[in-house]
């Protein structure tokens, strides 16, 4: 059987052997919480980077969208007015038709 002596010892080398793992565990977690900023921070600046690229991105793409919805307006318009000038030629050509018609009854048949 252990003397108190004995006994005590044990207990102080425990005691040391856990401080001794715990200061390890302490500085292994704080060398893990270093590299864990580091890769948070690296990763924020990142996606901040991202985010600006992204935004200037849309940007540009808003640009050319509004470009293209002008060139459509004017392509419309151009429809539009085409729609027109056919309306009033499909109308001219409805009067001569007409016409045409008139002419070729008063005109006498052939012999």
């Amino acid at each position: 059987m252990a003397t108190q002596e004995e006994r005590l010892q044990i207990v102080e080398f425990d005691l040391k052997h856990f401080k001794t793992e715990t200061i390890k565990a302490y500085g292994d977690i704080a060398y893990e919480l270093v590299i864990i900023k580091g890769l948070t921070e690296d990763s924020i600046k990142r996606l901040s980077r991202l985010a600006e690229t992204m935004e200037k991105r849309f940007e540009r793409v808003d640009i050319r969208l509004d470009g293209m919805d002008a060139h459509l307006e004017s392509m419309d318009t151009r429809l539009d007015q085409l729609e027109t000038t056919l309306s009033e030629h499909t109308a001219r050509f409805d009067r001569l038709e007409t016409l045409l018609a008139q002419v070729l009854t008063r005109l006498p048949e052939k012999p």
